[in-house]
């Protein structure tokens, strides 16, 4: 069968209105919109007069040459698959283990509802619950590939079998809690936990701008268009006072409007939020506020053409990434998101000496936990107990240098 030439246009349409029929929401849309037309655009730029694979592929081994994998990549890969989907006519649910569909018997059903049952007793999100299903589920699915088909059958090889078949390792953990769950209650005799492999995972330092790049970014901005004062006013937010992007998009007019205060519940942890709006952020608000367009909605923040909607996350990134741009800042492997202004808040509340608990509660965090998070960006203290690395000799020099063991 000859292969169908999609004009860019026609295949773009094509993925939004699949993506509406799935019931996507339209951030979801407006996401894989922008998406699309940054893959669209550097094909045109590179001589493709059409979408195939082979330039989707080219496209990304291009962004991955210049820019590594980051989660923008991730974005844009599962753009490319979904294109390649809807082009070969074979449009798949999912493309990675992390959605995978378990077909398990009567029994093992039966013992993961039981089994979330008693994690739900527990106090546990709904959330958590789900993570718990999914991970038993896939462990139990593995135990029928290897022909175990009941609790009382598994042996310790089927049982590390089973578990190197998870290729989702952050799920181990949960297969290991899982085990010592049926000794606990008695579905087995013996506690196979101890087999499951150990995961760690990698350690990131979180992504963090220095004062002097903040402040590039913060003067990159022009504050003359409606445009800049409102992304002037976003970025402040996150820059000054630490807000994370949801509950800056969230942000109503009242909750600022002749307020010196900012009293919020949190979209990610439904916790109470009190902040003091320190003079240059309620300042850049209500030079906002002042030109911000007539509309019926409560939202600060607004797109800057009709309709006048509220924005949405993915608004407030790509401004950021635009003013990094701007700024001429060599971001590397950092991270360009608003989160990594967050962080830098931290990191440098940290290195003013104020204390963990304090930037705990100005960024919002419920848990004492949070506190660990902190001490990874506390880069100047850290700095005292790096190691001078050895000199490279023998066999590893050789290898650095390309010749041939």
């Amino acid at each position: 069968m000859q292969e169908q030439n999609y004009s860019f246009t026609e295949l773009r349409a094509e993925l939004l209105e699949k993506l509406r029929n799935l019931g996507c929401t339209p951030i979801t849309i407006t996401g894989y919109r922008y998406l699309c037309n940054s893959i669209i655009s550097w094909l045109q730029d590179n001589g493709h007069d059409y979408y195939t694979e082979e330039g989707g592929n080219a496209f990304l081994q291009a962004y991955l040459d210049n820019h590594g994998i980051n989660q923008y990549y991730n974005n844009l890969r599962t753009t490319i698959y979904r294109l390649n989907d809807l082009k070969n006519g074979n449009w798949k649910s999912v493309h990675s283990d992390k959605g995978k569909k378990f077909f398990l018997s009567g029994e093992f059903i039966d013992v993961v509802d039981k089994y979330c049952i008693h994690e739900e007793n527990k106090g546990l999100a709904k959330g958590t619950i789900k993570y718990k299903r999914y991970a038993t589920s896939w462990f139990l699915h593995e135990l029928v590939e290897k022909q175990c088909c009941s609790l009382l059958e598994m042996t310790p090889k089927v049982v590390v079998m089973s578990c190197t078949k998870i290729t989702y390792r952050s799920l181990w953990s949960e297969v290991k809690l899982f085990l010592r769950y049926l000794v606990d209650e008695g579905k087995v005799d013996v506690d196979y936990s101890t087999l499951v492999p150990h995961y760690s995972k990698p350690y990131v330092i979180p992504s963090i701008y220095s004062i002097e790049e903040i402040k590039r970014i913060e003067n990159s901005i022009d504050t003359d268009t409606v445009l800049g004062k409102r992304d002037y006013a976003m970025i402040l937010l996150a820059s000054r006072m630490g807000l994370r992007s949801g509950d800056i998009v969230k942000l109503k007019i009242n909750d600022v409007k002749g307020k010196d205060e900012i009293n919020i519940f949190q979209q990610k942890t439904g916790n109470m939020l009190h902040l003091p709006i320190i003079k240059d952020v309620s300042d850049a608000l209500n030079n906002y506020l002042a030109v911000r367009p007539q509309s019926t909605y409560g939202e600060i923040f607004l797109n800057v053409y009709a309709p006048y909607n509220p924005i949405t996350t993915a608004t407030l990134r790509n401004a950021l990434r635009k003013y990094i741009l701007l700024a001429n800042i060599d971001a590397g492997n950092r991270k360009k998101g608003p989160h990594s202004l967050r962080s830098s808040l931290a990191s440098s509340m940290v290195n003013d000496k104020v204390s963990y608990e304090t930037v705990r509660k100005v960024l919002g965090h419920s848990s004492n936990n949070a506190i660990k998070h902190y001490a990874r960006i506390d880069i100047e203290k850290l700095r005292a107990y790096s190691l001078e690395p050895p000199v490279v000799s023998g066999g590893f020099k050789a290898f650095l240098n390309g010749e041939v063991m």
